[in-house]
């Protein structure tokens, strides 16, 4: 299952995996990794969730100065 704009580092899209190990949800875009519980595996069916990852810092724009 897919889940849309739900990265936290670069607000990518999110697939919902699963392999030997248990199961997981890697970003399509900058390869996030965050393996999900047993618990959480019921809330991934159509709804999305909450991953305790910090935010990407917004990028700061630099100011152009002109010539005069």
């Amino acid at each position: 299952m897919m889940y849309l704009r739900e990265c936290p580092k670069c607000n990518g899209d999110l697939n919902a995996e699963e392999d030997i190990y248990g199961k997981f949800v890697s970003c399509m875009q900058c390869g996030y990794l965050k393996d999900v519980s047993s618990e959480d595996s019921n809330t991934l069916a159509g709804k999305t969730f909450v991953i305790d990852a910090p935010k990407a810092a917004k990028k700061r724009h630099k100011k152009v100065r002109q010539a005069a």
